[in-house]
């Protein structure tokens, strides 16, 4: 089981990824709005989620959390680079496209946020 501290975090990176999906999604992109969110949810990963002490967790808990760890930052890095070829794409169907995919990686992230919350619970 998760602590308040550990579970709390998982919820603030939801609500950020959340927030991250809807930029994403609304019909008037606003790059600057979704590269600050973007570069909030990555902070609090860094800083908050990534150094958390998983000592008290169970082993096998302590596993799949580091895991989920790994596949949530190299979604996040992923992520990054697809909002900058978002920001950069002109034509109307890349940008249909590549906001396709942002909008794919900001849910693989959240399902892996849920994943981690259910551990929490």
């Amino acid at each position: 089981m998760l602590s308040n501290f550990h579970y709390q975090s998982y919820q603030e990176f939801a609500a950020i990824l959340d927030e991250l999906q809807a930029n994403a999604n609304s019909a008037q992109l606003d790059f600057t709005q979704l590269r600050r969110v973007f570069e909030q949810a990555q902070q609090l990963f860094r800083q908050q989620i990534v150094t958390m002490d998983t000592s008290n967790l169970a082993p096998s808990v302590a596993s799949r959390v580091h895991s989920y760890h790994t596949e949530i930052d190299k979604q996040l890095r992923l992520l990054g680079v697809d909002v900058s070829f978002l920001q950069a794409a002109r034509q109307p169907a890349t940008i249909a496209a590549r906001k396709a995919r942002v909008f794919t990686r900001i849910q693989t992230l959240i399902n892996y946020c849920q994943v981690l919350l259910k551990v929490g619970e």
